[in-house]
């Protein structure tokens, strides 16, 4: 918020360089406003480094703009003229060193345009400019928002657990009746079945 502030407040310095430059140029001082022009982006350049404000994003067209000014400043105070007739005459040097002026202009804003890394100073808190903080914390919300939509998946295994229990016991049962059991009977199991029915047998000859 205090960057944002100290961003607005800057850009004072150039709305008053324009504003002074056009003035000038109207009342005919060329020269005058050529130092406008020049002074207006190096006071505003001096003022980010000292408030050590962020400097904007469009800092590429601003340097267009000043190199503009400052190339039609050169070209009206040294590449035209006013002969003695009233007429108009172009100075071949002033108006191609106002070319070259706005060629270099053109140029640096354009190497200035879209610079992720000089978009904000890099503060003291872990080395991170303000730009990467607003990206960590943008995927930090994603991240969180994607964990909220998600529905925990539980998985029911107790019925298949009983039913593995179950099986168990039931073989275990079986193991374990006396008549599987082989060391259950000193003698097979007919030799007590047979007793059993021969006393029977006598009992009902008694009778």
């Amino acid at each position: 918020m205090a960057n944002d502030i100290k961003s607005g407040i800057g850009y004072i310095i150039p709305a008053a360089a324009v504003v002074g430059f056009f003035t000038t140029l109207l009342l005919g001082e060329y020269l005058l406003s050529i130092v406008i022009a020049v002074a207006g982006i190096l006071v505003w350049f001096v003022y980010m480094l000292v408030m050590e404000s962020s400097p904007p994003p469009n800092l590429g067209n601003l340097i267009i703009l000043f190199g503009t000014l400052l190339s039609l400043g050169i070209f009206m105070g040294f590449g035209v003229v006013q002969n003695m007739w009233g007429g108009i005459e172009f100075q071949t040097e002033g108006a191609l060193f106002a070319l070259v002026i706005l060629f270099f202009s053109i140029l640096t804003g354009m190497l200035f345009r879209n610079q992720t890394f000089f978009d904000q100073p890099v503060t003291s808190a872990g080395g991170l400019t303000n730009r990467e903080k607003q990206w960590v914390q943008k995927a930090l919300k994603q991240s969180n928002e994607k964990t909220d939509d998600v529905e925990p998946k539980v998985i029911v295994m107790k019925q298949a657990e009983e039913n593995i229990k179950t099986d168990d016991s039931t073989s275990h049962d079986e193991e374990n009746t006396p008549y599987n059991n082989p060391y259950m009977y000193a003698y097979p199991p007919e030799y007590y079945y047979d007793d059993e029915y021969d006393e029977e047998y006598d009992e009902d000859e008694d009778e």
